[in-house]
């Protein structure tokens, strides 16, 4: 079960939503969970039993979850306890007062390696609060005096950029992108690099593969694969297939595969374990 929660309205311009997932007995969702990577970064707070992340037993309690380039696999069963914020992509750095680019990858990035953040001890008072609404009350607050701390302003152009290529779900070219910026593109390498851990050839691609995964799933199997490609803005099907299985460690077959079977003949409705990302 996986619920979500809407930041309010001083901190909408940085978080995506607070969420809690659970396991229930008997739940269809034991097994794993696909967690698709979308440019943000996060904070996790497990209140259940050991974590299992890409085959990796997960020690300690709490964890920052850097900007992943490729999808990771969770082990859910009915111990799962997760509690956690996902912070817009580019907008985690005003909180962690961390290059991005530093907690970039596929590891989860333990809560006491970044000891002024404190996240241990938060997570100890988190776990005294057994409602979740206390909880949430508790990060948020947390959060805001955290970005109190922090006194550089946000960065228009970054917006703007990130903005532009989801707009254009990642097929537009960067330097169609940087033709319409005051600066050049390495200024904008350094941007990204800094404020979201990647470069904006990377978080395009993540974009246009989230999009080709959306258009698998609607289609179902009544689409080729190949007008799906096209409709991504891909006109070669061997880029095609290389970005998805980069991204996702599937083929787009495999994927189409993946989801007939995990949703039956009624996905995409259903909602499923995402973090507050892209869908699985």
């Amino acid at each position: 079960m996986l619920r979500r929660f809407t930041p309010s309205a001083a901190l909408r311009s940085y978080v995506q939503c607070y969420w809690q997932a659970q396991g229930q007995e008997g739940s269809e969702l034991a097994g794993r969970e696909l967690l698709h990577p979308d440019g943000a970064a996060g904070l996790l707070f497990n209140f259940g039993g050991a974590l299992e992340r890409d085959g990796n037993r997960l020690g300690g309690t709490c964890w920052i979850d850097g900007p992943k380039r490729r999808t990771a696999r969770l082990a859910v069963g009915e111990t799962l306890d997760l509690f956690g914020v996902r912070f817009l992509p580019g907008m985690a750095f005003p909180f962690v007062s961390e290059p991005l680019t530093t907690l970039a990858g596929g590891d989860l990035t333990p809560g006491d390696a970044l000891r002024r953040l404190e996240l241990e001890a938060l997570h100890e008072r988190l776990g005294e609060r057994p409602d979740l609404a206390g909880r949430i009350a508790l990060l948020e607050s947390y959060i805001l005096e955290r970005l109190q701390r922090h006194d550089a302003p946000q960065e228009p152009a970054l917006t703007a950029s990130l903005d532009w290529l989801k707009r254009h779900q990642g097929q537009a070219s960067i330097a169609t992108l940087v033709g319409e910026l005051p600066f050049g593109q390495r200024h904008l390498e350094r941007l990204f690099q800094h404020h979201v851990g990647l470069s904006p050839k990377r978080y395009a691609r993540l974009l246009r593969v989230a999009h080709s995964r959306e258009l698998i799933k609607q289609s179902r199997a009544s689409v080729s694969l190949t007008d799906t490609a096209l409709a991504a803005g891909y006109f070669d099907q061997a880029h095609f297939i290389h970005d998805f299985k980069a991204v996702t460690g599937l083929t787009p077959g495999g994927y189409r595969q993946y989801a007939r079977h995990r949703y039956g003949c009624s996905y995409p409705a259903r909602a499923i374990l995402t973090l507050c990302g892209p869908r699985s």
